[in-house]
């Protein structure tokens, strides 16, 4: 499946996994302009594959903990 991911999809299930598969406050203190409209857009991909399941700050489009499923380990050849 990891072939069908794009570049940035891939480096994204890589980092999550590199935090032991929960990746925390993934872009910084919250209010910061580090979280690009194009990861947001990857993390939606992603999470709609079930690749991830991402927890979303209230009132806000960051998101607060990303969480790598099992097809997400899958996805990376992970078993």
């Amino acid at each position: 499946m990891s072939n069908e991911l794009t570049e940035q999809q891939l480096e994204l299930l890589t980092r999550v996994l590199q935090h032991g598969g929960v990746l925390a406050a993934p872009f910084g203190h919250p209010g910061e302009d580090s979280l690009m409209e194009e990861v947001r857009e990857d993390i939606d991909a992603l999470e709609a594959r079930g690749l991830i399941s991402a927890d979303w700050t209230r009132g806000s489009d960051a998101p607060e903990r990303i969480t790598l499923t099992p097809a997400g380990y899958d996805a990376l050849d992970i078993a």
